[in-house]
């Protein structure tokens, strides 16, 4: 079986097309076999509290962590 994590930021406005000032989102996605099998996404607020949350691995999360709070700080 393989597994695949992937993550972005994505700025949430880009979405909706819209200019209100919305925090960036982190979205994660995990793949089993090349399938998609589940998705989230958190702002930086939610992330921090996902981390704090788990109890595993959370290298991934620390680093999408980092890149959001470098986002937010570019604006």
């Amino acid at each position: 079986m393989n597994e695949e994590l992937t993550w972005q930021v994505r700025d949430a406005a880009d979405e909706r097309g819209s200019r209100q000032q919305t925090p960036p989102k982190a979205c994660f996605y995990w793949k089993r076999d090349g399938q998609l099998v589940r998705s989230a996404e958190f702002t930086q607020s939610e992330l921090e509290a996902e981390i704090e949350r788990l109890s595993g691995d959370m290298a991934q999360f620390v680093i999408a962590l980092k890149m959001l709070a470098l986002s937010r700080g570019s604006r």
